[in-house]
């Protein structure tokens, strides 16, 4: 595979706004029992009672905006969320957040909504879906000029346990019952992930879904952060602040400005 390909994300016809558009209609109950509550509760541990600018990359069906909301019920934050999709967004509106709470749409490694924010956090692997290093660059170099001077930058993020290619097919039985064909192929060299989730609809034959993830070890995070004028805070292997290992599949990072 060469620097230049054909295409960022590494799977033809794939682009910001593929995996919300095919996962959008499923996300909410498929991924109902995701177990990443201890990440905005480890978030929420370190904020001040009095309301602060809260940004959320990806934030897609608005899932963890209702945690924050139910964590925060007094604090009248003002939340703001980024996608690239316009069906994921479509969702976040249909649930009646109160009026603090506003949906933008756009992709988070190109442009972000004016701050200061004293907290920007992207959830569950939602970061490795930007295609490849210059927009991770691009990313983190937005967030450092959208953070309050004493304001954080929180990623939960999973750690391949894998350095070896490889290629998976199972059937997968989803939060709502559902059986789903999931194929994966890891590719170490390049640091990518893609898949697809195939189950048999109603009527038109099979539904297939793709996804694709760039992911970034985390020496490689605070490497591209320290360069965008972020220091590393924090890391623990979860929410409840578990010590991170080498043997840690998960990590959950805090960045700070260190200008």
């Amino acid at each position: 595979m060469s620097h230049h390909e054909a295409n960022p994300y590494g799977v033809d016809g794939y682009d910001a706004t593929t995996y919300g558009d095919s996962f959008a209609e499923v996300y909410d109950q498929w991924y109902a029992d995701l177990d990443d509550a201890d990440f905005l509760e480890s978030v929420v541990s370190s904020l001040p009672p009095q309301s602060v600018r809260v940004l959320e990359l990806g934030v897609g069906t608005g899932r963890l905006v209702a945690q924050w909301l139910s964590l925060r019920p007094t604090a009248s934050d003002t939340i703001i969320g980024i996608d690239s999709s316009a069906a994921m967004l479509q969702i976040a509106q249909e649930k009646n957040f109160p009026a603090s709470v506003s949906f933008i749409r756009g992709d988070f490694s190109e442009q972000l909504p004016n701050g200061p924010f004293d907290v920007v956090f992207i959830g569950y692997n939602t970061l490795f879906n930007v295609p490849d290093e210059a927009a991770l660059h691009s990313c983190i170099r937005n967030i450092a000029h959208a953070l309050t001077s004493t304001g954080s930058l929180y990623i939960d993020a999973v750690i391949p346990n894998s350095t070896e290619a490889s290629t998976h097919e199972s059937m997968q039985t989803m939060a709502t019952g559902e059986e789903v064909l999931a194929t994966s192929h890891h590719d170490p060299l390049s640091q990518r992930i893609t898949g697809t989730f195939t189950h048999p609809g109603p009527e038109h034959g099979a539904h297939i879904r793709s996804w694709a993830v760039r992911y970034f070890t985390p020496p490689q995070l605070d490497a591209i952060a320290e360069q965008s004028g972020l220091a590393l805070f924090s890391r623990y292997a979860d929410g409840r602040q578990t010590a991170f290992t080498s043997d840690s599949h998960r990590h959950i990072s805090r960045y700070s400005p260190t200008m």
